[in-house]
């Protein structure tokens, strides 16, 4: 087994995300030990039966042990998770989370009365399935997984989770929490309004809807993400989402003009360079 910055860890909040991660510590063998902890006990019970934890713990007590708890409740639960676990949890644990919004969550956190070695995380990966059934590692390789210290972080807790997470296949990308939000807001949520905004706009004419080719396919599969997340998102990420939406609405406006004036070709191909820099710079 290679060796590891944790003996235990716990996962809190058995779904998509907590459970593909605890399929991949174990998998990776980076952990000696995978807890399972959820406030609906056959959802834990379920994550050991995927093979996603070792150990389902009904009582958060028994997080005493864990080196590292990672919370992956629904991002409104995350804050309330990590306060009321920290009572049960040994004096140097650390605690990481896995919501898609930083900025509220970590100053939340870090403002408390009851001081944390938090970790403010965030895997940009997933599907549009929903719990422990869809859980799949495979979809973590090779993804990024924004980490997002601030002053007030333990470096050694960042350092600690950033070897984690290579030992996971996945690659730590350090940034602010405000920097990530802003980011986030461009490359997450706004195209998570742009495939419902498309998907709506194709409804007008219902029989398009049996038409579409795999793009289509691909707007709706995101369109169908859960709702009650994007709520959540949309509400914590209000600033940042509409500064995205503003960017956007500018880019749409030149493209429309452009079409209109029958020179679109220079703004595509524009958009095509755009496009290519990412693949430009992966290895």
């Amino acid at each position: 087994m290679r060796r590891a910055p944790f003996e235990v860890v716990a996962i809190v909040g058995t779904g998509l995300i907590g459970g593909a991660l605890g399929m991949a510590l174990r998998q990776a063998g980076v952990a000696r030990q995978v807890l399972a902890s959820d406030v609906n006990p056959q959802a834990a019970r379920r994550a050991v039966e995927r093979g996603a934890a070792d150990v389902a713990v009904p009582d958060p007590r028994a997080l005493r042990a864990a080196q590292l708890v990672i919370v992956s409740t629904p991002l409104d639960q995350i804050v309330p998770t990590c306060l009321a676990l920290r009572p049960h949890l040994a004096s140097d644990a650390i605690v990481t989370d896995t919501g898609s919004v930083k900025a509220p969550v970590v100053r939340a956190v870090e403002q408390s009365a009851y001081p944390l070695r938090f970790v403010g995380g965030h895997p940009m990966a997933g599907t549009e399935g929903q719990g422990i059934e869809d859980a799949d590692p495979a979809f973590l390789t090779g993804r990024p997984y924004l980490l997002t210290p601030t002053g007030a972080t333990d470096r050694e807790a960042v350092a600690a989770v950033a070897q984690l997470v290579r030992e996971i296949g996945m690659v730590p990308v350090v940034m602010q929490p405000e920097v990530h939000d802003r980011l986030v807001a461009l490359v997450s949520h706004l195209p998570y309004l742009v495939a419902c905004a498309a998907v709506l706009a194709a409804s007008s004419e219902p029989e398009s809807l049996e038409v579409g080719g795999p793009t289509f396919r691909e707007l709706s599969r995101l369109a169908r993400n859960p709702t009650t997340l994007w709520e959540q998102i949309a509400r914590l990420n209000q600033e940042e989402i509409l500064r995205a939406l503003e960017v956007f609405r500018r880019e749409l406006e030149g493209l429309e003009a452009a079409l209109r004036a029958g020179q679109l070709r220079p703004l595509l191909e524009r958009a095509f360079q755009a496009a290519q820099r990412p693949r430009e710079k992966s290895p």
